[in-house]
């Protein structure tokens, strides 16, 4: 998880003389907004923290990822250990209800490469709809920094932790409107990699740690090692920048917003239980659609580059995808695709169906317009995809499919 820079509070502190349990019952008293981050080696763990409630944590070894209550437990267990390093840094209350609501995201789109993703119309396409809330999360190429992007009500801001050279060593954090500039700067110069999620939730709910963890925080208030935080004095306002006086947004206590019971129809929204989950029927009515979306790819690409280099193409992009979305694994026998038809037989969310086979498309187009640089096989394709588009323009509208086109371009 890439977690943008706060304005440190302490950094680095052992693990051997912080109590964790301690520092978050501290927190919690004093009403922080911000997170405290636990180090070992091959090892990262994040609790959220928004006016003093535990919002959301990650925990990340080589091994397994763990979130929510789970990962407050894992951490502050594994805090107690000799070793790491702790440190707790404080953001503006809209910063830390995006990173903590990227933990429960719906991902959308995985691995977007700048090479081929236009951030800024990416930007400007999630700004449309309105009826929900998106992250972007952006890593920076050559190790320049990271940011998260976050549009709520089509207005984007952004925070984000830059090095503003290769050579530099201190990262820079800047929030808000500056925050969007800043990476779009650093993007176009050094290139990034995007993920996109979509908010289960308008606000993250409060978090209650386990019966044992709750016991250490309740044993560990005053308790903390020689190092012990300074007093945090909660004020109002709104804040663009990590700069000058610090401030949160005002919190309205105890609202707690559920996303719009019924939102427009998109493939997008079909978490389990979801108003708008998709019938059997809707099922196969998407399934003909991308169909037919993939033949429109192929009658583009065929008309300057040969059948078999098309087919082939687009069954390495399929094993490449598998990785992801492991219905697409030739071996699977889930998926097939012949002359504009697809046979499906797995069980995939609508979601990760259209999203992997977005993605293998557009690897397919990438590649061959790599390979064959003066083909104009993006732009024949483009073509075909819009002539599509426009003859089942109510379909494309009620499974969302805009958004997909968007992916299988790189616009």
């Amino acid at each position: 998880m890439h977690v943008p820079k706060g304005r440190p509070v302490h950094e680095n502190l052992s693990t051997s003389y912080v109590n964790l349990a301690a520092l978050l019952a501290e927190l919690q008293v004093n009403e922080f907004t911000g997170y405290v981050s636990v180090n070992f080696w091959n090892y990262e763990g994040f609790v959220f923290l928004d006016g003093g409630q535990l919002i959301n944590a990650s925990e990340q070894t080589e091994t397994h990822h763990k979130r929510g209550r789970e990962a407050i437990d894992s951490i502050v267990s594994r805090a107690q250990a000799r070793g790491g390093a702790v440190s707790f840094f404080q953001h503006p209350q809209a910063v830390i209800r995006a990173l903590a609501g990227i933990i429960d995201g719906e991902i959308i789109y995985r691995e977007l490469a700048s090479e081929f993703t236009n951030l800024e119309r990416l930007i400007e396409k999630l700004k449309k709809n309105k009826e929900s809330i998106w992250y972007i999360e952006v890593a920076l190429e050559r190790e320049m920094g990271a940011g998260v992007i976050y549009i709520t009500d089509g207005v984007a801001e952004a925070v984000a932790s830059i090095r503003e050279t290769p050579e530099s060593i201190e990262l820079r954090t800047t929030a808000g409107a500056e925050g969007i500039a800043v990476l779009l700067a650093q993007v176009s110069s050094f290139g990034g990699v995007f993920n996109v999620y979509r908010a289960v939730l308008a606000v993250p709910q409060a978090i209650t740690p386990s019966h044992a963890t709750l016991h250490a925080m309740s044993a560990g208030v005053g308790a903390l090692s020689p190092v012990s935080p300074p007093a945090l004095v909660a004020s109002t306002g709104t804040v663009h920048s990590l700069t000058g006086n610090f401030a949160d947004d005002p919190v309205e206590a105890g609202v707690v917003e559920a996303i719009e019971e019924e939102p427009a129809p998109s493939l997008h929204t079909d978490t389990p239980g979801s108003p708008v989950s998709l019938t059997a029927e809707q099922y196969s009515e998407l399934v003909n659609l991308m169909g037919e979306v993939i033949a429109a790819v192929e009658q583009g690409a065929t008309e300057v580059v040969r059948e078999g280099e098309f087919r082939i193409g687009l069954r390495e992009a399929f094993l490449q995808a598998a990785e992801h979305y492991p219905f697409l694994d030739p071996f699977a026998g889930e998926f097939e695709y012949n002359a504009g038809e697809i046979i499906f037989l797995g069980s995939a969310r609508p979601a990760d169906f259209v999203v992997g086979l977005s993605q293998a498309l557009h690897s397919t187009i990438a590649d061959l317009a790599r390979r064959m640089p003066e083909s104009e096989v993006r732009s024949r394709v483009e073509t075909a995809l819009t002539a599509l588009q426009r003859r089942r323009h109510s379909d494309f509208e009620k499974f969302g499919l805009e958004i997909a086109l968007e992916e299988i371009l790189g616009r």
